[in-house]
């Protein structure tokens, strides 16, 4: 038998009440959905900016994206590391 779906409120709640999400005192869900995307934004940026005095436009965006997603993994790894050391606490 097929599970019926959640609503967004069953959701919404599920998320809550996990206790995955208590680090860094609740903002555990702030930081994943909102400043890791904007960290990769920035690191996007600064490489695209840096890169731009020296290489063609085409080469450039192409290396600053290639840059910026081999740094998704250290970024998560960072957030891991960090979530880790405060659960620690």
């Amino acid at each position: 038998m097929d599970k019926p779906k959640q609503g967004l409120d069953q959701m919404v709640d599920r998320v809550i009440d996990n206790p995955a999400y208590d680090m860094f005192g609740g903002y555990h869900i702030f930081l994943r959905r909102v400043t890791i995307p904007i960290i990769l934004i920035l690191v996007f940026m600064m490489v695209y900016d840096l890169l731009s005095k020296f290489i063609s436009d085409d080469m450039t965006l192409i290396l600053s994206a290639l840059i910026t997603g081999l740094s998704v993994g250290p970024i998560l790894g960072l957030e891991r590391y960090f979530a880790e050391s405060w659960q620690d606490k």
